[in-house]
C-alpha cells in the first residue's frame, strides 16, 4: 500500500517538474470515497455513475483551456443545410419561419467558439432559435423532410450547445432551463443584488414535483467585491471568475466525500442569464439581521454608486428603491456613477446598513450539531472556501433517534471555493477580520470526525480533479493549492487514525519579510550611514548613536498544528471546541456574543436574555474574548447595571463570571493598561453581575469562586453582603460556631462593629467555607474596616482614606499570598514591603495620601492584627 502523499504510477522520465508536483496525483487508496450504493447526480461522470468512469488512473492529466470549446458547434450551420440538399432553392424565401430559422443560425454562427464570450447573449439567441423551430415543427404544412433535419439537427442539439456553453461535455448532469420553470421572483435579496431570484422548477419527480430554489446570475456587470476573495486571488467579475463553476464544483465535492451538508446545486438559465440554483432551505443564522434605512446625509452620494453595485456589501451596506421606482434593479449596475448620485439624492434610492435584531436561541451541544460544524470546516478546507461566514450556514431544526432536539446544518453560498490563494502561507489574507467571515487560509482543521476521516482518506486527487476540470477550475495555481491542501489534510489524517493517542501535527513553512542590519559580505562588519563623508561605511562594532542600514530579508517560520480524531461527541468535545477559537462551533458562539453589543442599547431585556443563555453554553473566557473584539466597556457596565442577565447555579457560574469579568479587562480593544485598573474594573464588573440582590452568603460563593481575589474585590462585594443581611431580622440570628473561634473581636461588646456586618460575615463564611485564602481576605477586610481605617481617620479627618484612589490602589494588589509575606515579614522590613508591593511605581498618586496608606497598613500588619489574634481588641467608641 502506498504511503501518504506517495504515488502508484511512475513517473515519466520526460515529465516536467512542475507536471509531475502539480499533477501526479497521490493514490493513497486505489477505491471511491463513495459510500456503497450512494446514488449522487452530479456534473463529473464519476460522480454520476462511477461504474462508467473506469479506472482513475485511466484519466488524462494535464492543464485544460476551459475558454476554448474541445468541440464544434452541434447545431448544424448554412454550410451544413445546403451540404445536405434540405436548403429549399427556388421557394426560400415563400416560407417565412423556415428562412428565419437559417438567417438565426447563420447569426449564430458568427460567435466565437468560446466559454464564457457573449454567452448570454448567445443563449438568448439559441431560445430564439428554439422557439422559432417550435413554430415551423407545428405547422402541418411543413415539408417533412425539413421539419426531421430541424427537430434532429436543430431543436435536439440546442440543449447541447447550453451545455457547452457552460463547458459541459458529457450528457450527465442538469441543466434547468426557462422551460423547467413553475414560478419565479426576482430581486429576491431585496435589492442588494438583482441577478438573485427565488425560482420554482418542475422536476418530474412523482414524490417531490416541486424544486425550490435561489437562483444566482452569472453576468459581467457583477465584480468581486469581497475583500477575502481578492486576498485569495478570486478576482475579475462573476463571469470570468467562474463563480457559478465554483458553487456547484462545492456541492459535488460534498456529495463525493459524502458529508451531505450542502443543498442541491446546478447549473440554471433564468431570463437569458446563465448562472446555478441551489436549492431553497429554510432555518435561522447565528444571529437574526434586518436591512434598516440609514438618515439621509447628502454626503453619502459619494459612496452610493459603490453600495448600489455592492461593494459595500461585506460591511452590511446595501439600498432600497423607492415605491416609485419598483422594479429598475437590473438597470442600476449598468447606469454610470452620476445617475446614481441622482438617484440618491431624488432619495430614489435609500441606503440601508445591516444591524442585530434579534440572537435566536441556538444550543450547539448536541453530537449531531458537533459533528456537522466539523464536517463544515473539514470540508470548507478541502474546498478551498475563503469566504465562509456565519451568515450563510443554516441551522434546521430536526430530531434525533431518541425525539430529542437537534440543529442540522446547511452550508448555502458557496461560490469563494477553490481559490488559487488559499495556501497556509497566505499571511495577508490571515489578516482579515471579521466577526462573520472565517478565514481559514489552508489550515486542516483541528478536530475531524473518525466516520468522516476514514471517507476523506480514500479520497483521490485524481476525483478532485477531474472535478475541477469538469467545471472550468484547471488552472495551474487552482490546482496547487488544491493539491497542497489535500496532501497536508489526507497525510495527517492517515498519522492520526494509525496513532494510539488518534493525534497527528501537520507542520506549516513560510516565509516571512523582515529587516537585519546590512553586514559586509566580505569582513562580516556592520554597514552605516556616515553623516560626515555622507556615506555609507563599514565599522566592526557600531556605537548605539550610529544609523545602521537594512537589508530586507525573508525568514522561514515553523509553525505546527495538532489535528484529532474525535470519537464520539460529547460534553468533553464540546468543551474542547470551545477551548479553540478556529473551530466553527467556537466562532459561531462567539459571533452570538459579539453581536450582543448592538443589542445591548436598542433591546437591552433581550440582549439580558441571550447573554444568560450564552453564559451557561460558551463559559466566561470564551465569552469574553469575543466580546473583547470591540470596545465595549463603558457600555457593558451601563448593561449590567440595569439587567442582571446571569442566573447562578452552582460553583462554577461563579468561576465564569469571574473569569469572564478579568478576561475581558485584559482585552486591548479595553485600553486597560495597568494591572490595577484591570483588577479594579473587573472586580466592578463582577459585582454588577452578581445583582443587587444577591444574598451575603452567595457573596461568599463568589468570592470562593474569583479567579483574582483581591482586598478589592472585598471592597466591591461585601458591602451588599451588609446590605442583604440588613434586610433579615436581627433577632432570629444566632452567631456560628465558626464566627465565635475564629473571628472573636467580632464578638465584642458595645455598639460597633453594627449587627449587619456581624450577620454578614457569618453568612460570607458560610459561603466561602472552607478556603483558607477566603477566610484570610475576609478577617482581613472586617479588620481593616472595623479598626485600622476609623482610627486613622480620627487622624486624618480631611482624607476619606476609603475613597482616595492611593487606599484602592494598593487593595488591588493584596491577595492572600501578599498577606501570607506581609504577616510574616520582620517588622523592621515591612514598611519598605508595603511600598514596594502596592507602590511600584507611584505615577500618578499623590505621594502624601500614599504615604499615609502605608503608614495605616504597616500599623494594621503590626498592631491591629496582632491584637485581634490575641482577642485583645477594644471595639471602637462612636
Amino acid at each position: 500500500m502506498d504511503s501518504p502523499g506517495s504515488s502508484s504510477r511512475e513517473s515519466s522520465p520526460d515529465r516536467s517538474f512542475v507536471e509531475q508536483s502539480l499533477y501526479h496525483p497521490p493514490r493513497l487508496e486505489g477505491i471511491s470515497v463513495r459510500p456503497e450504493g450512494g446514488q449522487y447526480k452530479g456534473y463529473t461522470i464519476r460522480a454520476y455513475d462511477p461504474q462508467q468512469a473506469g479506472p482513475m488512473l485511466d484519466l488524462s492529466l494535464g492543464v485544460p483551456n476551459p475558454d476554448q470549446l474541445e468541440e464544434g458547434c452541434p447545431i448544424a450551420d448554412r454550410a451544413a443545410v445546403t451540404l445536405h440538399d434540405v436548403e429549399p432553392r427556388m421557394w426560400l424565401f415563400e416560407d417565412s419561419k423556415y428562412r428565419q430559422i437559417v438567417d438565426l443560425i447563420d447569426q449564430y454562427s458568427r460567435y466565437p467558439r468560446s466559454v464564457t464570450a457573449c454567452r448570454e447573449e448567445r443563449i438568448a439567441l439559441l431560445n430564439e432559435l428554439e422557439s422559432v423551430a417550435d413554430q415551423y415543427l407545428a405547422q402541418d404544412s411543413a415539408d417533412a423532410r425539413k421539419k426531421a433535419f430541424v427537430q434532429q439537427q436543430i431543436k435536439d442539439q440546442i440543449p447541447k450547445e447550453k451545455r457547452l456553453l457552460f463547458g459541459i461535455t458529457h450528457p450527465y448532469g442538469k441543466i434547468y432551463q426557462p422551460e423547467d420553470e413553475a414560478a419565479a421572483v426576482e430581486n429576491f435579496a431585496h435589492g442588494n443584488s438583482a441577478s438573485i431570484a427565488k425560482v420554482t422548477y418542475r422536476t418530474g419527480d412523482e414524490d417531490d414535483p416541486r424544486l425550490i430554489t435561489v437562483f444566482k446570475a452569472s453576468t459581467i456587470d457583477q465584480e468581486v467585491t469581497a475583500a477575502s476573495a481578492r486576498k485569495f486571488g478570486i478576482k475579475g467579475n462573476s463571469e470570468t471568475a467562474r463563480l457559478s463553476q465554483r458553487s456547484v464544483f462545492f456541492y459535488e465535492l460534498d456529495q463525493l466525500t459524502g458529508m451531505n451538508l450542502t443543498p442541491p446545486t446546478h447549473y440554471a438559465i433564468h431570463n437569458g442569464q446563465p448562472g446555478s440554483c441551489q436549492e431553497f432551505v429554510e432555518g435561522v443564522h447565528v444571529t437574526t439581521r434586518k436591512d434598516v434605512e440609514d438618515p439621509f446625509r447628502e454626503d453619502d452620494q459619494e459612496i452610493a454608486p459603490g453600495i448600489i453595485r455592492g461593494e459595500y456589501i461585506d460591511q452590511g451596506r446595501g439600498f432600497r428603491l423607492g415605491n416609485h421606482y419598483r422594479g429598475a434593479e437590473a438597470q442600476l449596475a449598468k447606469k454610470p456613477d452620476h445617475e446614481l448620485r441622482q438617484l440618491f439624492l431624488d432619495k430614489k434610492v435609500v441606503l440601508t446598513r445591516e444591524q442585530v435584531v434579534d440572537i435566536p436561541a441556538l444550543d450547539l451541544r448536541h453530537p449531531k450539531t458537533q459533528k456537522a460544524l466539523a464536517d463544515a470546516q473539514l470540508l470548507d478546507h478541502l474546498a478551498g472556501s475563503v469566504d465562509r461566514n456565519l451568515s450563510n450556514i443554516f441551522f434546521v431544526k430536526k430530531t434525533d433517534e431518541s425525539g430529542q432536539a437537534y440543529y442540522d446544518i446547511r452550508l448555502i453560498d458557496n461560490d469563494l471555493c477553490a481559490a488559487p490563494e488559499n495556501v497556509h502561507d497566505n499571511v495577508e489574507a490571515h489578516s482579515l477580520i471579521n466577526p462573520y467571515r472565517i478565514n481559514m487560509a489552508g489550515r486542516v482543521p483541528n478536530f475531524i470526525d473518525r466516520e468522516t476521516a476514514r471517507r476523506v482518506k480514500k479520497l483521490s486527487f485524481e476525483e478532485v480533479y477531474e472535478l475541477l476540470s469538469c467545471h472550468q477550475l484547471g488552472r495551474e495555481e487552482e490546482i496547487a493549492s488544491q493539491r497542497e491542501r489535500m496532501s497536508n489534510c489526507i497525510s495527517a489524517i492517515w498519522r492520526a487514525l494509525k496513532s494510539e493517542d488518534k493525534k497527528a501535527t501537520v507542520q506549516y513553512r513560510h516565509f516571512v519579510k523582515a529587516k537585519e542590519p546590512a553586514k559586509d559580505p566580505d569582513t562580516g562588519d556592520y554597514l552605516i550611514y556616515d553623516p560626515v563623508s555622507k556615506d555609507v561605511i563599514a565599522v566592526k562594532n557600531p556605537g548605539p548613536d550610529a544609523v545602521l542600514i537594512y537589508d530586507d530579508v525573508f525568514k522561514e517560520v515553523i509553525s505546527e498544528e495538532e489535528i484529532v480524531i474525535i470519537d464520539e461527541w460529547n460534553d468533553r468535545t464540546y468543551q474542547q471546541a470551545m477551548a479553540n477559537n478556529d473551530t466553527y462551533l467556537c466562532k459561531a458562539n462567539a459571533c452570538r456574543v459579539s453581536e450582543l453589543s448592538s443589542m445591548m442599547d436598542s433591546d437591552p431585556a433581550r440582549a439580558a436574555e441571550i447573554w444568560g443563555a450564552q453564559f451557561h453554553l460558551m463559559g466566561g473566557h470564551p465569552m469574553a474574548v469575543s466580546l473583547g473584539e470591540l470596545p465595549v466597556l463603558r457600555k457593558l457596565s451601563h448593561f449590567l447595571s440595569t439587567q442582571h442577565p446571569v442566573q447562578f447555579r452552582n460553583a462554577a457560574d461563579y468561576r465564569r463570571a469571574s473569569e469572564f469579568a478579568h478576561t475581558l479587562v485584559c482585552q486591548p480593544r479595553q485600553r486597560l493598561t495597568t494591572p490595577v485598573e484591570q483588577q479594579t474594573n473587573a472586580d466592578g464588573l463582577y459585582r454588577m453581575m452578581l445583582g443587587d440582590q444577591t444574598s451575603a452568603e452567595e457573596v461568599g460563593k463568589a468570592l470562593k469562586g474569583c479567579t483574582c481575589l483581591t482586598a478589592h474585590t472585598l471592597m466591591e462585594l461585601f458591602p451588599q453582603a451588609v446590605r442583604s443581611a440588613s434586610r433579615r431580622p436581627a433577632a432570629n440570628w444566632n452567631p456560628a460556631k465558626m464566627l465565635k473561634k475564629q473571628f472573636p473581636y467580632m464578638n465584642l461588646e458595645g455598639d460597633y462593629p453594627p449587627v449587619a456586618e456581624r450577620m454578614a460575615l457569618a453568612e460570607c463564611l458560610n459561603g466561602v467555607h472552607p478556603d483558607k485564602g477566603c477566610k484570610d481576605m475576609l478577617r482581613f477586610w472586617t479588620l481593616m474596616t472595623a479598626f485600622s481605617v476609623p482610627g486613622f481617620m480620627k487622624q486624618n479627618k480631611k482624607l476619606d482614606i476609603m475613597a482616595c484612589e492611593e487606599f484602592k490602589h494598593a487593595m488591588a494588589l493584596i491577595t492572600p499570598d501578599v498577606l501570607k509575606r506581609l504577616h510574616t515579614a520582620p517588622a523592621k522590613d515591612r514598611k519598605a514591603m508595603i511600598r514596594q508591593i502596592c507602590f511600584t511605581p507611584e505615577e500618578g498618586l499623590v505621594p502624601a495620601n500614599v504615604n499615609t496608606v502605608i503608614n495605616m497598613l504597616y500599623h494594621h500588619f503590626g498592631v491591629i492584627e496582632p491584637k485581634a489574634k490575641n482577642n485583645t481588641l477594644q471595639p471602637a467608641r462612636k
